[in-house]
């Protein structure tokens, strides 16, 4: 296995940004390759918090990586890489609170994001292997009239979710099962259950 270098990671980073495309059916963006995804993302914030420990751009890089996947987002993540690779120096993470009138006492913190940093990976995950249970089972034009069930029930979600129902079953009873059956049958979740 080769070394692992920021120059590494950022260069991976580089590549994988150009396959980034966005989805026909839904308006979310993904990677091929989402498992390498989500190893580059673990292997990047393990290697700061050993190279950079208590560095605040690791905080913000963690914190960035938790976000939707969207162009902006993965350009931030990659020159959080680069600013730290063009000045290594350790920014420390600081509150300042004022001591009764005096100067100012510095604290300094250390925050451990891994719980929810695997949280919301978890949720991405879930939703892609829902949006690939979709797109495998729903042609276009069904994704198309279950968007309008949405738009039509705005923020009223039992209403969508009657109307969701009502959709899917004029669809054919087959159409829920497999989808379900899909999401159940994905690896990441076959091997959880």
């Amino acid at each position: 296995m080769a070394e692992i270098t920021l120059a590494s990671l950022i260069e991976e980073q580089k590549v994988r940004i150009t396959t980034l495309h966005s989805c026909e059916e839904f308006p979310y963006y993904q990677y091929d390759d989402w498992e390498d995804y989500q190893k580059w993302v673990a292997k990047t914030i393990r290697f700061l918090n050993i190279n950079y420990p208590n560095d605040k751009f690791v905080m913000d890089f963690e914190k960035m990586s938790e976000n939707i996947l969207v162009p902006t987002q993965q350009n931030a993540l990659l020159a959080i890489l680069e600013a730290i690779a063009s000045m290594p120096t350790i920014v420390p993470v600081e509150n300042k609170v004022k001591n009764k009138g005096t100067e100012p006492i510095t604290i300094k913190n250390t925050i451990n994001n891994a719980n929810n940093q695997s949280q919301s990976q978890e949720q991405s995950m879930a939703v892609n292997i829902f949006l690939e249970a979709i797109k495998d089972d729903l042609t276009g034009r069904q994704v198309k009239e279950l968007k309008e069930v949405i738009k039509e029930s705005g923020s009223d979600k039992e209403k969508s979710r009657d109307g969701i129902i009502a959709k899917l079953k004029s669809f054919g009873s087959d159409v829920a099962s497999n989808i379900v059956a899909n999401i159940i049958t994905n690896p990441l979740i076959w091997s959880s259950l």
